[in-house]
């Protein structure tokens, strides 16, 4: 979101929605958002909502005052958009902090600022959501050092927190959390994912856990319709390749699964090529998108798949 720390001085009032005007679902059920506008609130984009994902939102959102989420998954199975995209449909103003590891604890709360020759401490974003009931969302939370976990457990309860200038920030019932993860801070797959962190239990204790994975097949390819204007039967292909690539990846043939960002970037790629009579465009649109990233040995055996659902012979060299 390209968006000046400015913004954050614009009013932002809460109201009622509909999970229709939310999630273009048709149902007048009511969902507490806001009045479109802030500058803050996330642009909507193409997006197609998974139902069940739909219900465990409502669900989560029917609280009075919801726990954070921790939500865990592989790369690029749409944590991250998931969540942007829900604070695009609420119309909530949404700030998103980066789990990088050089973080200093205080500094997710706010930062020393030169002031007149003097140092002073100035709340940030962070503090403004807390207080204001926005949307929260730690993106890649284990990427963090702990410590910084430790520093926000009076936030994650949603508890008033005293800051390094004595300002007492108080909560606000309605902000949303969410923090997004490659594992579930504990350490499990840890090694696949590099400079992911443990965190102490009693910091995962104060979320609530959802595991989100790669879509079903069909509402992927309904994903990809949305992107790319391309043949049914070439959308279906792809998302087959897709699902033969990630089970590769869970039987350890494969170095990493192939994301949804992959396969949209495959489809585009393709259709830029589709003309050309040099290389073979699905080969060579594939190993653009994804095929280049792995060795050769394994890139044959992913055209393999490839050639499979696409039945156009694989590339000798």
């Amino acid at each position: 979101m390209k968006k000046t720390t400015t913004a954050a001085n614009a009013a932002a009032t809460i109201t009622k929605l509909t999970v229709e005007e939310v999630f273009g679902i048709p149902s007048k059920m009511p969902v507490t958002g806001f009045v479109a506008g802030h500058p803050l609130a996330p642009n909507k984009a193409k997006y197609v909502w998974d139902k069940s994902l739909v219900k465990d939102l409502m669900e989560w959102m029917s609280e009075s005052s919801p726990d954070p989420l921790w939500i865990t998954g592989p790369t690029g199975c749409g944590k991250t958009e998931m969540a942007i995209q829900l604070g695009a449909g609420l119309n909530a103003p949404t700030i998103i902090v980066t789990g990088r590891k050089d973080a200093e604890p205080g500094e997710v709360l706010g930062r020393i600022w030169l002031e007149n020759g003097s140092t002073v401490f100035k709340p940030g974003l962070l503090i403004e959501a807390y207080e204001k009931g926005w949307m929260i969302i730690f993106d890649e939370i284990d990427g963090f050092n702990p410590e910084v976990g430790v520093c926000l457990h009076r936030l994650l309860e949603k508890k008033p927190i005293t800051l390094d200038n004595g300002y007492i920030a108080h909560p606000h019932e309605h902000t949303l959390m969410i923090a997004t993860a490659n594992t579930r801070g504990d350490g499990e797959g840890g090694d696949i994912y590099a400079s992911t962190q443990i965190f102490n239990l009693a910091t995962l204790n104060r979320f609530e856990k959802w595991e989100m994975s790669y879509p079903a097949p069909e509402v992927e390819e309904e994903i990809l319709k949305s992107h790319i204007a391309m043949d049914d039967m070439a959308i279906s292909a792809m998302v087959k390749v897709a699902g033969d690539i990630r089970m590769a990846y869970e039987q350890g043939h494969c170095p990493g699964p192939i994301s949804i960002r992959d396969l949209i970037r495959w489809g585009k790629k393709l259709m830029l090529s589709g003309a050309r009579s040099d290389i073979s465009p699905i080969y060579h649109s594939f190993d653009k998108a994804f095929g280049n990233g792995v060795n050769r040995h394994v890139r044959s055996a992913l055209h393999i798949f490839v050639q499979t659902h696409f039945n156009v012979p694989a590339p000798t060299k």
